[in-house]
């Protein structure tokens, strides 16, 4: 995928050298675009918001890195998707605040109770299960929500079910006793 870059070219951004942080970014560059574009099909709305989270988190956590655990673009990648990730949940919590999300007053769905998008409940499911989620209440169904995220109709059933339960046993904290 990317060259691995040298121990020299490291200690150098350690360092604070620009020029070799440039250079490290570069050589990064083949990476970072992997993970963002696959975390954004292929170049949706946020892929150059994931491009600079990944980079900043590369850059961020360089001083972290030791050489004895493991491969520099292990390293990379893991710090790149972990950033872009984050990202995209508190993307997801501002479209929920903001009241994109919400179904329209027209809608079949407008008569769904509205506390399921409370951002307390949403805090526990990770990124896929938001998605799936959403993709459900707008499309209905199963399939139709597979169809609609591009996913086979197994991995969005599977997402949903644990979207689900996670929301149950939140739901199920939150009942007051007896």
């Amino acid at each position: 995928m990317w060259d691995e870059p040298g121990e020299d070219l490291l200690e150098r951004c350690r360092g604070g050298d620009p020029e070799a942080l440039e250079e490290l970014l570069v050589l990064s560059t083949p990476l970072v675009r992997g993970v963002a574009g696959r975390l954004s099909r292929g170049g949706g709305p946020f892929f150059d918001d994931l491009l600079q989270e990944g980079f900043i988190s590369i850059l961020r956590a360089l001083p972290k890195y030791d050489g004895s655990r493991g491969k520099f673009t292990s390293f990379a990648f893991s710090c790149a998707r972990n950033g872009m990730v984050s990202f995209l949940r508190r993307e997801k919590v501002r479209q929920y605040d903001r009241g994109a999300l919400e179904p329209a007053a027209e809608d079949v769905n407008a008569a769904w109770p509205l506390f399921i998008l409370d951002e307390g409940l949403l805090e526990g499911l990770s990124v896929t299960e938001i998605a799936v989620l959403d993709a459900f209440l707008q499309a209905g169904s199963v399939s139709s929500a597979a169809a609609l995220l591009g996913w086979s109709r197994k991995r969005t059933d599977n997402a949903l079910q644990r979207a689900r339960k996670k929301l149950r046993e939140s739901l199920a904290c939150d009942r007051p006793a007896g």
